[in-house]
């Protein structure tokens, strides 16, 4: 890292770099730092708005070829944001390399800003010292961007605020349901919108059908992509409820409404009596849901699994069927709860939701999604996909 070299001229090719760029500020922010520092990797985090205590990362470049790093990299940033200071530390990667990392908080007039700057060899306290005064314009600069587009911001989040009221509005109510049967859900978006869709609707013979689906992506365009499911899937099974049916008209409605757009849709389809507790299904490509039958305590996972939706046209997806009995439990879910992940980098998983069913298998379907919020949440500090799960207790 060049950090003897730093001097008043690198700080105005930074300002030029960053203010000149219309579109993506930031990005620019960080390769100016990366080519003037030369430095490994160079991040900076800010605190979420609407999160307390949770990070967003604004800028990011690295220079070495590691897929690691960047998770690193977020442990710093944490690190930091508890400490409050400056601090430096060496860190040995998978690979064997070993890299340094200088990390200190900023305050700035619009937020609470982190910065990590990343070499191949330990910081002394000159360097950490450079680095402080540097970061104390970097800090300057990022209130100018942030300051330039208070008003596009202030716009663009009231739309999302909008968006996202109206997106809850197209969850499920399951107030009018048949008492035979207990039936709960979660729906937590990683951003202000969410790909992911679950669904419960009453037929006329008394029967339910229950979906859960994940469409690629998060944000706005996953969004997008989860109404247009939601919106083709009403319609279709107002006219047929048999879930092979159901998901082979799915796949062909979405492939001709999406053929230009790279983007599919897995989803879980089921038809489940209350009275005699028989469940029909058909599996586009899903998460195989877990059963947890009471009788033996046993956990077992529904089979069958076909084409993800926008896939392959006229595809056909198999017809399964199981009977349940009183107090079996039944989790529907997307990726959001089974790759949560700690800061070891290991995913809730499977054996995370059957640990779960299990301690709480005496508990109404309410009580069960609490508990498999609670665990997952406790299990991950960091959110980084939508995490939607049905429960259906027999």
């Amino acid at each position: 890292m060049r950090l003897s070299e730093y001097h008043g001229d690198f700080v105005h090719s930074l300002y030029e770099a960053c203010l000149s760029s219309e579109t993506a500020p930031f990005e620019a922010l960080g390769r100016e730092l990366i080519r003037g520092l030369e430095a490994v990797a160079v991040s900076i985090w800010t605190e979420h708005p609407r999160v307390p205590g949770a990070l967003s990362r604004m800028v990011y470049q690295q220079t070495l070829k590691n897929d690691e790093l960047p998770q690193q990299d977020y442990y710093a940033a944490r690190r930091v944001q508890s400490a409050e200071g400056l601090i430096t530390d060496t860190v040995t990667l998978k690979d064997r390399r070993r890299l340094s990392y200088c990390a200190l908080p900023l305050r700035g007039r619009k937020a609470q800003f982190f910065l990590v700057f990343w070499a191949s060899e330990p910081f002394g306290e000159q360097e950490a010292h450079v680095l402080s005064e540097l970061a104390g314009r970097l800090c300057t600069l990022l209130d100018v961007v942030l300051s330039s587009d208070l008003f596009q911001v202030q716009r663009v989040s009231s739309e999302l605020q909008a968006a996202q009221f109206l997106q809850r509005q197209l969850m499920p109510c399951l107030d009018c349901l048949p008492s035979e049967s207990q039936l709960a859900y979660r729906n937590l978006p990683v951003h202000e919108l969410g790909g992911d869709y679950l669904d419960v609707l009453r037929y006329p013979n008394g029967t339910l059908g229950l979906t859960v689906a994940d469409a690629m992506g998060s944000g706005v365009p996953a969004a997008f992509v989860m109404v247009m499911a939601r919106t083709i899937f009403r319609l279709i099974t107002k006219v047929t409820t048999t879930p092979s049916s159901v998901l082979h008209e799915l796949n062909n409605h979405f492939i001709s409404e999406i053929a230009d757009v790279n983007t599919f849709v897995t989803q879980f389809y089921a038809v489940f009596d209350p009275v005699s507790r028989r469940l029909e299904y058909a599996n586009a490509g899903h998460n195989a849901p877990v059963l947890l039958r009471r009788e033996t305590g046993k956990v077992a996972f529904l089979p069958g699994r076909g084409i993800a939706l926008g896939g392959v046209g006229d595809s056909e997806y198999v017809q399964k069927s199981i009977d349940l009995e009183e107090g079996d439990i039944l989790v529907m879910y997307t990726d959001g709860l089974k790759e949560a992940r700690d800061d070891q980098n290991n995913s809730f998983g499977l054996q995370g939701i059957s640990r779960t069913l299990l301690n709480y298998k005496e508990y109404s379907a309410e009580g069960i999604c609490d508990g498999l919020i609670n665990n997952v949440l406790r299990h991950s500090s960091v959110q980084v996909d939508d995490l939607s799960f049905l429960v259906l207790k027999a």
